[in-house]
């Protein structure tokens, strides 16, 4: 089974959702993490919106998920207006899919600390049997040399690394699994899920007489 992901800053898209939803439909999209969102629901019948975020027009992150993989949703979990996950079930897999939009560049440290205390102490809750998938915008340049991070840094970045993306890296290295970073275009990615396979019954054999 292939599951097609996309992380997209929304940015200046705000208000156009029935645009944003088309795009994810025709690029088969089937799980979609929104960063700088404010939409609270959704009109298009074949994706379902979660969301969480604040009255201000600050922050906000949302899920789109595909109907009718969206049925498969068991829990949802809102820490704050920055940082959000939902529970999904592939067959008998449980996947936690987050979308996370970290501070600016620009922001206080005490803010930044905020955040990736409250992302580490929500990963630190997550048994270690369930997948983790990070999905958003964490506004870091890790830069294209690893330096020191190379079992967290796959080597396909670019330019020189900054504080911000030092952040990043350090928390990656404190996960099972590797985060995305987007710059304000969607990103995709294709994940293969295996699935059990069901071995046939065996019908006794008939004796003839």
């Amino acid at each position: 089974m292939v599951l097609r992901l996309g992380t997209l800053n929304v940015g200046s898209l705000t208000g156009r959702s029935m645009e944003i939803a088309e795009m994810l439909e025709r690029r088969r999209i089937d799980i979609c993490c929104l960063q700088e969102t404010q939409w609270k629901s959704n009109d298009k019948e074949k994706y379902k919106l979660f969301w969480n975020g604040q009255k201000t027009a600050k922050n906000g992150v949302g899920i789109f998920v595909r109907e009718p993989l969206a049925q498969e949703v068991l829990d949802i979990k809102r820490i704050n207006s920055c940082l959000m996950w939902i529970k999904l079930r592939i067959e008998k897999q449980k996947m936690i899919i987050f979308s996370a939009y970290a501070p600016q560049t620009d922001e206080s440290e005490e803010m930044k600390n905020d955040f990736w205390t409250a992302f580490c102490d929500t990963i630190s809750t997550i048994p270690k049997s369930e997948t983790i998938l990070i999905e958003g915008d964490l506004n870091g340049h890790v830069g294209e040399k690893t330096g020191g991070f190379d079992k967290v840094h796959g080597g396909f970045g670019y330019g020189k690394r900054n504080e911000d993306g030092n952040r990043t890296l350090e928390f990656a290295k404190i996960i099972p699994g590797e985060s995305c970073v987007a710059q304000h275009r969607l990103l995709m990615a294709d994940l293969v899920v295996e699935l059990s396979k069901h071995k046939p019954k065996q019908m006794p054999r008939r004796i003839k007489t």
